[in-house]
């Protein structure tokens, strides 16, 4: 009962911090936006709208705005460099980053996150569900090992490429399995199933 209470306790706190964080975040954005906002809510005729004052919805505006013209900007090879350059000497170095970056991608759409894709990975006599990270030399594979209910707190290993079968889910589902404690499982291990079965060769 204890052991429960702790991890429980401490899968909450992993849970929140990145979200405080977030929420912090788009708070202090909004703050800045509400300043660039007022001058031209002032020479608007209105002061609010279903009940919410012009600047709040103009600062609202701006930040989509804003994020929009940077979700475009982010598509191109040279914004991606700058960001890996940035993530690898100065946003690598802050603890929560790595994890409110995991969170966010799995919230907003992990099905396109780069690098990862849910396989199966084999151990002995047993089978884990697991996210492709990237290819290595000679036949090996980075695989991240998501653990439950907390999909992004897990493990890192290399395995062999012949351990892990590419498995017919998203991201997202994969995380969601994982949160349910595994409950839904009986899909994927169909379709795990069906994709070891060897075609007989006419």
């Amino acid at each position: 009962m204890l052991r429960f209470l702790k991890t429980t306790l401490i899968g909450g706190v992993g849970f929140l911090i990145p979200i405080v964080v977030l929420v912090a975040i788009i708070g202090k954005a909004l703050e800045i936006m509400n300043r660039l906002a007022a001058p031209l809510a002032e020479r608007l005729p209105v002061d609010s709208v279903a009940g919410l004052a012009v600047v709040q919805l103009l600062s609202i505006l701006i930040l989509l705005l804003i994020c929009f013209a940077a979700g475009l900007a982010a598509k191109t090879s040279t914004a991606k460099r700058l960001v890996r350059a940035l993530e690898a000497n100065v946003l690598d170095n802050i603890p929560a980053y790595a994890l409110l970056k995991a969170k966010t991608q799995g919230a907003l759409g992990p099905e396109d996150a780069e690098g990862m894709r849910p396989v199966s990975a084999r151990f002995d006599d047993s089978w884990q569900l697991a996210f492709e990270i990237e290819r290595l030399e000679e036949g090996k594979t980075v695989i991240f090992l998501p653990g439950a209910p907390d999909p992004w707190a897990g493990s890192v290993c290399v395995v062999t490429e012949d351990r892990i079968t590419p498995l017919d889910l998203t991201v997202r589902s994969a995380a969601d399995l994982m949160k349910r404690l595994g409950q839904g499982a009986t899909e994927a291990w169909e379709d795990l199933q069906e994709s070891q079965t060897e075609v007989p060769k006419p």
